[in-house]
């Protein structure tokens, strides 16, 4: 089954796993997919001295795209808000007028990647009905996603010790509803067997972050295996034959009896 609606851009190297196509995106395809995200305003309010929301939206695009070139090459403690707003093109009084703080800054980054990451995964399963291929179209797009992305993931998940109490609580809120659409992929996929909501819940937390590995892992990986095409299979295949391990009378159980006994 060919894999629906993945990141396909020009630029991109098609890495083929079975019969499933991750789409293995360049450095400025990437940069070009972000910028067709739209709504880059967080649910947080992030006070700004601009009273239009056109401009305030624009803006912060802006340094966005910037603060993710600089966080990327410099990390948190070493990139100065001067050099982001360089990137982004403004001067730095200019970006004081749309955030009050480098922490600010961190905040919309993280809020804008978790939103592509979000949009990207329900965007590739929106036209499919059947509850298998919504699943497996959901596993491979999040993989594809997270691979896409992830000096930009790794960056995330180093920032998040730099986000105040609010914004961590918002943060986490939204990781909790990505991991909770699996959850529902996960129950609609399993309609009508026996499983505990339990598994449920811890599954779909797995699904969601077993991905990010490549992230992780990644120098290693790509010492140890002869391709990141290996990678990717080797992770899909796991995903898929742990996830029939979940039903009641699954060979979950069968394999904690045999353990016991």
């Amino acid at each position: 089954m060919a894999a629906r609606n993945l990141l396909n851009a020009k630029g991109g190297e098609a890495v083929q796993v079975e019969s499933v196509e991750f789409n293995i995106l360049s450095g400025d395809t990437r940069g070009k997919i972000m910028k067709k995200t739209n709504n880059a305003t967080p649910v947080k309010k992030v006070k700004t001295k601009i009273k239009n929301p056109k401009r305030v939206n624009l803006r912060r695009k802006q340094i966005i795209e910037g603060a993710i070139k600089v966080f990327v090459e410099k990390g948190f403690h070493n990139a100065t808000t001067r050099e982001i707003a360089e990137a982004a093109g403004i001067t730095e009084g200019t970006l004081y007028n749309y955030v009050r703080s480098k922490e600010d800054i961190v905040y919309i980054v993280y809020d804008y990647i978790t939103r592509i990451l979000r949009e990207e995964v329900s965007g590739a399963i929106e036209d499919i009905d059947d509850p298998k291929e919504r699943l497996m179209t959901a596993l491979r797009q999040n993989l594809a996603s997270i691979y896409n992305y992830q000096d930009l993931v790794m960056f995330i998940y180093k920032a998040s010790t730099h986000l105040d109490k609010e914004s961590l609580h918002e943060v986490l809120a939204r990781e909790t509803e990505y991991i909770e659409s699996f959850e529902d992929l996960l129950r609609n996929y399993f309609k009508g067997r026996p499983v505990s909501e339990s598994k449920i819940k811890l599954a779909a937390d797995l699904l969601t972050y077993i991905p990010v590995i490549v992230t992780f892992r990644r120098w290693s990986l790509r010492r140890r295996f002869d391709s990141m095409e290996k990678v990717m299979q080797g992770i899909f295949e796991f995903v898929l034959h742990g996830i029939e391990f979940i039903p009641e009378n699954g060979q979950m159980n069968a394999c904690v009896s045999q353990k016991e006994k």
